[in-house]
């Protein structure tokens, strides 16, 4: 029996070990309790997991993709709150290895409550270029210390 290979000479071996590879990941990422989205150099959003789908279904997210392909920094830069600058310079400075991570609280408030959350950017170790986001719902936490 001969082994087919692709284009690129990639078994379908290699390319099903790949392909399992990859959902494996997925699949790790979705289990996160954490909205993630992971962002390249360029600013574009790359990934997201299922807790960032299910936030966006939630909040009216109008995106069949959730995101996927926009520009992270561009929605950054359009943005009025302050904290979507801080954003911006934050997350570029993780990219750029001015800083090792970033994490930041900012407010989320929807017409119905006023929400809090706390975004972590971390560099991804062994891809240079790429950024992990996580944005996590504070307002627990914030309301017990402010009285809300």
């Amino acid at each position: 029996m001969t082994r087919q290979t692709g284009v690129l000479g990639i078994s379908e071996e290699k390319r099903k070990s790949v392909l399992a590879e990859v959902a494996f990941h997925a699949a790790v990422l979705d289990a996160l309790p954490s909205s993630v989205a992971i962002v390249d150099s360029y600013g574009t959003i790359i990934a997201v997991n299922a807790a960032w789908r299910r936030f966006g279904e939630a909040n009216g997210l109008r995106d069949p993709d959730f995101c996927v392909g926009a520009n992270y920094f561009s929605i950054c830069r359009a943005a009025v709150e302050p904290a979507a600058r801080e954003a911006y310079v934050g997350i570029h400075d993780v990219l750029s290895g001015q800083r090792r991570s970033f994490s930041m609280t900012y407010p989320c408030h929807s017409p119905d409550e006023k929400r809090w959350f706390v975004m972590h950017a971390k560099p991804m170790t062994n891809f240079p270029g790429f950024v992990v986001l996580t944005h996590d719902d504070v307002t627990r936490y914030r309301r017990s210390d402010k009285g809300y």
